[in-house]
Order: C-alpha cells, then sequence, then structure tokens
C-alpha cells in the first residue's frame, strides 16, 4: 500500500521547484527566483541557497522579473520607509524590526541585536502609558532612548561599520549595503537608533533609507 506524501505548501513547492531547476536551466532562474519570492519566500539569503547563486545575482533575477525586493505591500503589511527628499546614490538600506513578530532577517551586511540593550520604553511605568503610543520616529521616544548610557557608543560603532562596508564593498560597484536593527516589538528601541544611524550617515554625503518593518504594530507585552 502506498500514500501520499503530505502536500506541499505553495511556498515549499516554489522553493523546490527554484532548487531542482535553477541549475540546470539558467535561463528560466530569474522566473523561479520571482515565483518563489511572490510564494512567500522574502528572504534574499534563502533564495540565494536555493538557486545556488549569490545574494547579488537574486536581487538582478528579481529586478529583471519587475520585483522590487524592498516593497512588501504584497505581503499586506504596513511599512514605514525614511528617506531624504530629492534625487541621490542609494548606498544603504537600514531595516528596523521587532523579534516577537517576526523571524531574524537575513541579509547581507551588519546586524545589531537590541532586545536586552538600552532603555525600552514600554517597561518604564514612569513613561509607559504615555510612550506606549509613540513611536521611534516621535522626539521624545527618541530622546528617551539615545539618552540611555551606551546609546551614542552603539549609533557610533554602526555608523562606522556601514561607512567602511561603503568605502570598500558597496557602491560606487552598485552594491547596496544592509543592515538590520532588532528589539522586541520593533517600535522603539530599534528605531530610534536605526533613525540616528541614518542621521549621522547622511551627514557624512551618504544615501541611507531606512525601513521599519513592525513600527505599526501593537506594542508587545
Amino acid at each position: 500500500m502506498t500514500t501520499n506524501p503530505d502536500p506541499q505548501s505553495p511556498r515549499e513547492a516554489a522553493l523546490g521547484a527554484l532548487a531542482q531547476w535553477a541549475g540546470q536551466q539558467t535561463q528560466i532562474r530569474p522566473r523561479l527566483t520571482a515565483a518563489a519570492w511572490r510564494a512567500g519566500t522574502r528572504t534574499i539569503a534563502s533564495l540565494a541557497r536555493a538557486a545556488g547563486v549569490s545574494r547579488d545575482t537574486v536581487y538582478a533575477d528579481l529586478a529583471s522579473e519587475g520585483i522590487d525586493y524592498r516593497d512588501r505591500t504584497a505581503t499586506g503589511e504596513e511599512i514605514i520607509t525614511t528617506r531624504p527628499e530629492g534625487g541621490y546614490l542609494l548606498q544603504v538600506v537600514i531595516k528596523t524590526y521587532g523579534i516577537l513578530h517576526r523571524e531574524p532577517v537575513a541579509e547581507p551586511g551588519i546586524a545589531v541585536n537590541l532586545t536586552t540593550a538600552l532603555r525600552n520604553p514600554p517597561d518604564d511605568p514612569e513613561v509607559r502609558e504615555r510612550m506606549i503610543q509613540l513611536t521611534g520616529l516621535d522626539a521624545e521616544v527618541r530622546a528617551y532612548v539615545l539618552d540611555t548610557p551606551g546609546a551614542l557608543r552603539i549609533v557610533g560603532e554602526t555608523a562606522d561599520q556601514l561607512r567602511t562596508l561603503v568605502e570598500h564593498w558597496g557602491n560606487p560597484t552598485s552594491r547596496i549595503v544592509h543592515a538590520s536593527v532588532f528589539c522586541k516589538g520593533g517600535r522603539h528601541r530599534s528605531v530610534a537608533v536605526a533613525e540616528e544611524v541614518a542621521t549621522w550617515l547622511r551627514a557624512a554625503g551618504y544615501g541611507v533609507e531606512v525601513d521599519h518593518l513592525d513600527i505599526t504594530k501593537p506594542v508587545v507585552i
């Protein structure tokens, strides 16, 4: 007696097809990569691993299929992006998120873990009721986080690392340097620190965008 294997989800099926065919049929690899992306595999590292190619190749494949890998609107997520006005050379993309909402975001570059670092506004009973309604984009929250001992050291070290990566790995070779800054909920500490890092880099002449993945999600207690 034979039994049918467990049915695969669309995401698993698309990723499996990419892994099976990408190496043999390179001409259809971009379509397979795009199909896996649309089916729900939204980490560049996972797509690169399945296809056996570099992350840069995945970026190129997605672009050739009309997909902006930074656009998460298809997933129903509300992402807030901050960027300077006018034209500029994009050199650094920083993502913020909360580990209570999602798995770690796998991107090339650096990761800054704030889950146990700095003062978390919702944990402070004196400010909790007021700041729980705010985010790291609000001046009061940003000042609260950055006034924590050690905060500016984290900001400075992160900005220095990203500047080094840009100068030695990223543009002008058209490679964008990535960073992720994460805390528990993705609304306060990670947002404030990422925005401050972006401010330092922009002041030094670098083009920076910041994508806040979980800033609109409710505070998790």
